[in-house]
């Protein structure tokens, strides 16, 4: 019944009201392009965004006379909040449209920051005397000195902040009164329902020890860790801080989740075409966590059948703790160069070591090749070979699929030699690195990808480098870059450079506009780094997704005619 009476009310109210296709905001307190009051910020305030450009079936807000004086109130609140109290909100309406006028005015700034009795703490504030009060900031400072306390050693803190608002003095007073209580230390540690997990695994993943300071920073990477290993379904990571003392034990309470499951995905990107996979997978095969896993993926490339077993915890003596990893598969793969179709088995060892990851092992291959270029038509036939290989690796971004600030770095060296009982001898090297760097709230974004590749003898066209495409030089298509044969096929080559800039700017929430400038050399001659760049430059957009960000470039190359579009998940960075 009391829906139905809102609902009349509502139906009555508006019965009268006109309304308008446009709504504008005018005045000195409007952003002229992005920020916190320009009108696209505005209409968010008032309920009523327009669609994004790339959403084109959604319609645009109707406005209604009735609602200016709401309208008007809403905004008036948000200029407060964002210490503009002197802010003149008006509002006419015209013939065709709303015009909501603002008259921003001086903001409300900090006359005085107490913090006591610890004065320490003041360091960590986001603001000092003299910054415009908001409200946000009021709270993100409440936050900071909380979080603080916990990373020091104070988890029995009390905090109580209050800020004096002066609308006569026209300043802002900010009083924190701070009691750390004592400090705490951790105890011992329990843990429960680890399942069929040795619990020295566990313990690996336990960042704290015993007889420091309570850091809440260390509790939770203790949890990002466990969560990681993939098995657990429940994971707390609780500091008994009702015992009684300044030692509290930490209790680790975990539940085994269903660890074999079918996996399927499906997918696009303008190098593979739709691709799809399946697999099955136990992630704790045995106990312990190791992996197995067999399943099969397709693409416009061709198909894979894949089988891979994964233990990470061998301990061996002087070593210590290495992993091992064992990948066979059995595959056919069309590209515009050759068709390859044969097994793979590659044996992985790794190990953690002085702040990098090191990877090494044996790789092992049993080739049919079909090559597509006229002159190298003696590159088709059987090959074996068997090569070890090394990868160092150090990766500090911030995250694998949308990185905002950090580096990364790969080393790759593959040899193969007849003494290994192989067909072919060489040398192969591969260095990558990335930067990205984030300014503005990370809002600005600029990236830089390297790649230096070189095999020192000539190789056959399936041993090769290849560049062009969505995560290499973008003004080119998969693997298209660089010399052809009289029938436009890619000759590839054994001596690469790739060098990749972008710089992406957060325009909406979740859109984000891109710039990026691309270059590439690849050479058909052994260390010959001299040869002709091959530049490119474009645009493009990203869209935040749950599995990663959206991609679509549009690369125009500087050398050659026409343009090209990649389409993928996942930064290039």
């Amino acid at each position: 019944m009391k829906r139905f009476l809102f609902l009349l009310i509502f139906i009555v109210v508006n019965l009268d009201a006109k309304k308008f296709d446009k709504l504008e905001f005018k005045g000195d307190g409007i952003d002229f392009f992005m920020g916190t009051f320009s009108s696209s910020s505005l209409y968010k305030v008032i309920g009523k965004p327009y669609p994004p450009f790339y959403t084109p079936w959604r319609k645009d807000p109707i406005f209604y006379d009735n609602d200016v004086k709401n309208y008007e109130e809403v905004i008036q609140e948000y200029f407060h909040s964002h210490g503009f109290y002197k802010a003149k909100i008006s509002s006419t309406i015209k013939e065709d449209k709303i015009v909501i006028n603002i008259a921003k005015n001086d903001p409300i700034k900090i006359k005085e920051i107490k913090v006591h009795p610890t004065k320490g703490l003041a360091k960590y504030l986001p603001f000092q005397i003299g910054s415009i009060f908001t409200t946000d900031g009021f709270k993100e400072s409440k936050n900071i000195l909380e979080r603080k306390l916990l990373e020091e050693g104070y988890p029995r803190y009390f905090l109580d902040a209050k800020a004096y608002v002066d609308v006569d003095l026209y300043e802002v007073k900010i009083d924190y009164n701070v009691d750390k209580n004592e400090s705490v230390t951790l105890g011992e540690t329990s843990i429960e329902g680890r399942g069929d997990v040795k619990e020295e695994i566990i313990n690996e993943a336990i960042t704290y020890k015993k007889g420091e300071l309570y850091d809440i920073s260390e509790l939770e990477k203790t949890y990002d860790n466990i969560y990681e290993y993939g098995i657990y379904d429940y994971i707390l990571v609780e500091p008994k801080l009702d015992f009684n003392g300044s030692v509290v034990p930490v209790h680790i309470k975990l539940k085994m989740g269903d660890t074999k499951f079918i996996k399927n995905s499906f997918g696009y990107n303008t190098d593979t075409g739709p691709r799809g996979s399946l697999s099955w997978v136990d992630k704790n095969f045995f106990g312990n966590m190791k992996v197995f896993d067999v399943g099969f993926k397709i693409s416009n490339l061709g198909y894979k059948a894949y089988n891979t077993f994964y233990n990470p915890r061998i301990i061996l003596p002087y070593a210590g703790k290495i992993t091992f990893k064992n990948e066979i598969n059995y595959h056919l793969t069309k590209y515009d160069s050759y068709t390859e179709k044969g097994i793979v088995n590659r044996v992985t060892f790794s190990k953690k070591a002085f702040g990098l990851e090191h990877y090494f092992g044996l790789l092992t291959e049993l080739s049919k090749i079909e090559s597509k270029i006229n002159d190298t038509a003696k590159d088709s036939g059987n090959y074996f070979i068997n090569s070890l290989f090394y990868r160092l690796l150090i990766d500090k971004r911030d995250s694998m699929v949308d990185a905002k600030k950090g580096y990364y770095a790969s080393l790759y060296l593959e040899k193969s030699d007849e003494v290994l009982g192989s067909d072919l001898n060489y040398l192969k090297a591969l260095l990558e690195l990335r930067y990205i760097k984030s300014y503005y709230k990370n809002r600005l974004t600029f990236g830089l990808k390297t790649r230096l590749g070189s095999i020192n003898s000539d190789v056959p066209t399936f041993k090769r480098f290849y560049t062009g495409g969505s995560f290499t030089n973008r003004g080119y298509d998969f693997r298209e870059l660089g010399l052809k044969d009289s029938e436009g096929v890619p000759l590839g080559g054994v001596s690469l450079i790739d060098i990749l800039s972008e710089v992406r700017y957060e325009v909406f929430s979740k859109f984000t506009a891109v710039a990026f400038y691309d270059t590439s050399m690849l050479s058909l001659k052994p260390d010959n780094f001299s040869d002709s760049f091959y530049d490119s430059f474009g645009f493009g957009m990203r869209y935040l997704t749950p599995i990663g960000p959206f991609r679509l470039d549009f690369g125009f190359p500087i050398k050659d005619d026409g343009w090209t579009f990649h389409i993928s998940i996942g930064q290039v960075f």
